[in-house]
């Protein structure tokens, strides 16, 4: 017979092939790698036909009927190209004959030995082929549109323009596959081995290919929209004219990559190509507005990158490199950074950061709240700090040589022994700062506030043109003693007016009990007069002339009273004359 088909004991399944996993074989991915990228530098100066299959040798199910049959122990036909075999079951079996142009939609291939197999245009929608063998199987053109494939081994398989739309993969290890031309929309590739395989031109929107690994492929022109590569290893791959819209490069590793544009991915890959020593601001990554606050593993070099009005909060970020970056407004509090060379930190809100040592030269810092950040040991030269807020920042042996402060508020900065050569104050505001022991030849202060300022051991110190107030202590002090005198006199005024007040009011009551005690007076006197000119006995018997003299008395005694007692006198006269009516002389 020209034909052989039995059983295979799965427990002895491609047992040489275990050892095809990148911790075993160590060798074997670098090489595909390097193959690849050889391969990739050559084949685009080849012409290239659109990869297809091969014409069909016959119409499709024009060839033996065995579909929903079991075949695991049945001889078989010597052909089966274009065989009817839908539904049919070949778990386990080796299959050496030619397959071209078969129907095997929802046939059970499981295990089954298909290595080298003639298979193109074969069509196996929502087939079972966990852990078949496929290595170097002819599939082009082939329909696996929903087919099982976990676990297979389809590596060095040509898959050229066939449709793997739907189609799971998860563990498969197909490294060094053809999939020119081909359609894996929405394939599951999820811990797939897919290294150094060609992929050029390839759909894979929607792809799920987390923690794949696709080291070393060729990946011109393939299409990853919204494709799902998180944590999946792209290194040394070839990326030109890939389209990762929408794509989840999250933890992603693109070490090496050549012509990778990544505009439009989502995600914050571990690792990146190297940018080019002459990038320019903004050709790097970008995530602006992105909140990455929740990112643990950032790539270690996002120079030129744009990051406008991120969110950084409470980041390690010191061993990112950010050299020319554009971090314009980020919310970066209480961040770690340690290289920022030339980055533009315009409105940044780096309060509290950890900037100790980072190399800042030539960035700008302008309106940058730095308030409380630890700047110790920095470099700052040729730095812009315009208008910054540096309040309370800790500065000591800061270099920042030309550095612009002008209108910058540092009160209460600490930049002892910090190197400040030919350095712009102009405006600024250095209230209780410190520059002691600090280097300062050149430095400029013109019309800078310089209060309470220490320049002890300051070199070449010259704050001619600033301008300086009464310390703070002195302010407070006489605050204090304004604020004592000022209590001390009001104390004096209230209880003065309160006195004064006291007084009126005594005065007042007064005038009325004199009113009332002088018109009792002026009736006592009238009363006496009436008694004089009614008494009887005008004669000899009673003493007139004391009588008469004491009204008179009485009269003018009222009419000069201005007291109390006045009217007391006014009050004994008139006794006295009414006591003279009544004696007998």
């Amino acid at each position: 017979m020209l034909f052989n088909a039995f059983p295979r004991d799965h427990s002895r399944r491609a047992a040489r092939f275990e050892g095809d996993s990148e911790t075993e074989m160590p060798g074997l991915p670098r090489l595909l790698a390097g193959m690849a990228l050889a391969a990739a530098a050559v084949l685009p100066m080849v012409p290239v036909s659109p990869a297809s299959a091969a014409p069909l040798p016959c119409r499709p199910r024009s060839g033996p009927k065995l579909a929903g049959r079991d075949l695991t122990r049945a001889a078989l036909p010597a052909d089966l190209s274009c065989a009817d075999l839908r539904g049919a079951t070949l778990d386990g079996l080796y299959v050496r004959v030619p397959l071209a142009g078969a129907d095997l939609r929802g046939a059970s291939l499981k295990g089954t030995h298909l290595g080298n197999a003639q298979m193109a245009g074969v069509r196996l929608g929502k087939a079972d082929l966990s852990e078949a063998e496929l290595y170097y199987a002819d599939l082009r053109g082939a329909d696996l549109r929903g087919a099982t494939m976990d676990d297979s081994l389809p590596y060095g398989a040509h898959l050229e323009g066939a449709n793997l739309s739907g189609a799971t993969l998860t563990r498969a290890k197909a490294y060094s596959a053809q999939f020119d031309d081909a359609k894996l929309v929405g394939t599951d590739l999820t811990d797939a081995d897919v290294y150094g395989a060609d992929l050029r031109r390839a759909d894979l929107t929607r792809v799920k290919a987390p923690k794949a690994r696709l080291y070393g492929a060729t990946l011109i022109k393939a299409v990853f929209r919204r494709a799902d590569l998180r944590d999946a290893q792209l290194y040394q791959s070839v990326m030109d004219g890939a389209d990762f819209r929408g794509a989840d490069l999250g933890g992603a590793d693109l070490r090496d990559v050549r012509g990778a544009r990544l505009a439009g991915s989502t995600g914050v890959p571990k690792a990146l190509p190297a940018p080019g020593a002459a990038c320019e601001p903004g050709e790097g990554q970008h995530y602006a507005g992105w909140d990455l606050t929740t990112v643990t593993d950032f790539p270690g070099d996002l120079s030129c990158a744009d990051l406008t009005g991120a969110k950084l909060d409470g980041l390690n970020l010191g061993s990112v490199k950010l050299n020319r970056a554009i971090l314009r407004d980020v919310s970066a509090a209480g961040t770690t950074f340690r290289s920022l060379k030339g980055a533009d930190l315009t409105g940044a809100h780096l309060r509290r950061a950890v900037l100790g040592s980072a190399d800042l030269t030539g960035a700008n810092l302008t309106r940058a709240d730095l308030s409380e950040a630890e700047l110790s040991s920095s470099t700052l030269t040729g730095a812009t700090l315009t208008g910054a807020d540096l309040r309370g920042a800790e500065m000591t042996s800061v270099t920042a040589d030309q550095a612009d402060f002008t209108a910058a508020r540092m009160d209460r900065a600490q930049l002892g022994s910090g190197r400040l050569r030919d350095a712009v104050f102009r405006k600024a505001t250095l209230t209780d700062a410190s520059l002691r022991s600090a280097e300062l030849r050149g430095a400029t202060f013109q019309d800078a506030e310089v209060t309470g300022l220490e320049v002890d051991y300051a070199e070449d110190a010259d704050l001619s043109g600033s301008t300086s107030r009464l310390g703070a202590g002195w302010i407070v002090f006489f605050g204090i003693a304004g604020l004592v005198v000022f209590w001390i006199v009001l104390g004096l005024v209230v209880r003065g007016t309160r006195r004064r007040k006291a007084v009126r009011k005594q005065a007042a009551e007064t005038a009325v009990r004199f009113a009332d005690a002088r018109h009792v007076q002026e009736e006592n006197v009238t009363r006496l007069g009436e008694e004089i000119d009614g008494a009887a006995d005008r004669t000899g018997e009673i003493d007139w002339n004391a009588a008469l003299d004491a009204y008179d008395a009485a009269k003018e005694a009222l009419a000069t009273a201005h007291d109390m007692s006045d009217l007391q006198d006014v009050e004994t006269i008139v006794a006295r004359g009414r006591k003279a009516l009544g004696r007998r002389r």
